[in-house]
Order: structure tokens, then C-alpha cells, then sequence
């Protein structure tokens, strides 16, 4: 089964999730990049602006076709309650190419972003297998571990399934 994580990370707490993830998984990695500078406090509010009215900015082109995974793992920061704009704008251009999902996140809240989740399945049509929420005091604090490795035991037995 092959597997692909997209995500999105504005501070980088996403990115190192996600990296350990790629290399517990062994899989294909494939960040996803917001035109717009979201840098600094005036990235922070007009973020969460374009997060709170669902806005789908442009973002830079993609290399990997979602199309060729058997499996997607959608990363990325919750602000305003839902997925980071960047990240609903790949959703949104690829979700008929998404076979099956699982969705993580690092955000301010974590596992209290449940609601992030089901606005994820609303934008693409699909239900997610598997899911991750942390929050940032936990990956600071490095007390997230046991979490990520139930969320890549949930995958390893999803990839013998499949196959």
C-alpha cells in the first residue's frame, strides 16, 4: 500500500510530526505551500480570517499526484475551529483522487479539535479511518508519544489490510 502525507505547517509543528510519521511509515511526503505570506502577527490574523470564512487561497503546485496512494494523511493546523486555508484548498482540488484518509493535526487545542475532523469529511466526501490531535504543549512537552504510536499502529494494520 502506498501512502502519501500532504500537509501544511506554519510554525513547523506539523512539519516534524509529520516527519516522524514518514519515517515510522516509510512513506511518500509532500508539503503543502500557501501563496500568501502567513508569517508573523499579521499572518496569524489574516489566516484565521480566511479559516473562519472557509477561503481557499492559491497555493504553489504540488509534485505528487494523490491519485497514486492508497492512502492520504491530511496534516495540518486548526485555526478558527477548522483546517488551515492552505490545506482546504488541496482538499478541495484533490478530494476525488482521495481513496482513504486519515487526518492529524498539532494545534493550539488539540484533541478538542474534533469538530477540524468532521469539517475535513464534509469538504471531501469521505470518512476518516484514523485521526491524531495533539496539542502543541504536548509535542513541546514530548508527552504526544504514545499517541503517535497508536495512530501508526492504526495505519500499519490499515496497510495489511489493503494490500
Amino acid at each position: 500500500m502506498k501512502i502519501l502525507i500532504a500537509y501544511y505547517s506554519r510554525t513547523g509543528m506539523n512539519e516534524s510530526i509529520c516527519k516522524m510519521l514518514q519515517s515510522k511509515l516509510e512513506c511518500d511526503i509532500e508539503s503543502i505551500i500557501d501563496t500568501k505570506n502567513r508569517k508573523g502577527i499579521w499572518g496569524f490574523i489574516t489566516g484565521g480570517f480566511a479559516a473562519a470564512f472557509r477561503i481557499k487561497p492559491r497555493i504553489k503546485p504540488v509534485e505528487k499526484d494523490p491519485a497514486n496512494y492508497d492512502l492520504m494523511i491530511i496534516a495540518t493546523p486548526i485555526w478558527a475551529g477548522v483546517m488551515a486555508p492552505a490545506m482546504r484548498t488541496y482538499v478541495f482540488d484533490n478530494k476525488t483522487k482521495f481513496k482513504k484518509v486519515a487526518f492529524v493535526s498539532v494545534s493550539g487545542s488539540g484533541a478538542d479539535n474534533q469538530k477540524a475532523v468532521t469539517d475535513f469529511e464534509n469538504l471531501s466526501n469521505l470518512k476518516v479511518f484514523a485521526s491524531l490531535l495533539l496539542s502543541e504543549k504536548e509535542v513541546k512537552q514530548g508527552i504526544h508519544q504514545e499517541k503517535l504510536e497508536n495512530f501508526v499502529k492504526n495505519i500499519l494494520v490499515e496497510k495489511t489490510e489493503i494490500k
